[in-house]
């Protein structure tokens, strides 16, 4: 087997990277349900709701107020398994479902304006979501949903983005895209979601954020920089800011004190939300 070395190493041409910063914006990996998760699925009542000519597969368990779980890019709903029993105890149901090109579920594009269209599609569907607790760019997904009408008593978000024109320009240091190439790659994300950046930046979104919200985030996180969640904390009144450590980007999700503070958060809402 031949090794890689700095002298055999491919080469790219500017608009090869240039194509692979588009490609990773809009062509998620689809990651397969680990043996643990699908046999909690196959515990599930399954459905498949369809959105914009796509099948969305979508999982509940239990009974109770409905808590919508929604995952991260490269990911699937199913990695959030983790916090279902915990909800299950205390009394929700808990409904689960694959992003568009995630998963089990149709399509080969996504982003998370695609990501927040089929998360207010579906959740119209269901009617009776009362709170969310979503990871990464799902929790940017449900920012964008709360703004375009979805009410919610709670919710949980977990090292996510806040503003898309970050995002887009984090994307474009990663692939060291130079200014042109990065105007290029904004004018071309625009292009891909159907409207500006800007339309889904914290300041736009500031109308949605209405109920309670508990919001976590590890500085040391490699992929969202926490800032973000420094900024939609300093921006939405009814949140609280939990600083985590040594569980990264995506630890968070299986992290016994990360689960156990998002479940007595929708707990402790949903009960004031019924007091007289």
């Amino acid at each position: 087997m031949n090794s890689i070395t700095a002298a055999n190493a491919p080469t790219f041409s500017a608009d090869q990277i240039f194509q692979q910063a588009c490609r990773a914006f809009s062509r998620p990996r689809r990651i397969a349900a680990s043996p643990a998760e699908q046999e909690l699925l196959a515990q599930a009542s399954h459905s498949v709701h369809r959105h914009a000519d796509q099948e969305i597969q979508v999982w509940t368990l239990g009974s109770g107020p409905r808590v919508l779980l929604v995952h991260g890019w490269d990911s699937r709903g199913s990695h959030l398994a983790a916090f279902v029993e915990p909800l299950l105890r205390a009394g929700f149901a808990v409904t689960l479902f694959d992003l568009p090109a995630h998963g089990d579920s149709s399509g080969d594009h996504s982003s998370v304006v695609h990501a927040s269209q089929a998360l207010l599609s579906l959740t119209r569907e269901l009617g009776d979501v009362q709170a969310v607790i979503a990871h990464s760019i799902g929790s940017a997904a449900a920012l964008i949903a709360f703004q375009q009408g979805l009410q919610v008593k709670a919710s949980v978000h977990l090292c996510g983005p806040s503003s898309l024109s970050a995002m887009v320009g984090l994307q474009a240091r990663g692939f060291s895209l130079n200014p042109a190439q990065s105007e290029d790659f904004q004018r071309w994300v625009e292009d891909f979601i159907g409207q500006p950046t800007q339309s889904v930046d914290l300041p736009s979104l500031l109308d949605g954020l209405r109920h309670r919200a508990l919001i976590m985030h590890d500085p040391e996180d490699k992929v969202v920089p926490a800032a973000a969640s420094q900024d939609l904390h300093a921006a939405w009144p009814g949140s609280e800011l939990v600083t985590l450590q040594g569980l990264g980007h995506r630890r968070v999700l299986t992290d016994t004190q990360v689960i156990t503070r998002a479940v007595t958060h929708v707990s402790q809402q949903l009960v004031a939300s019924t007091a007289p």
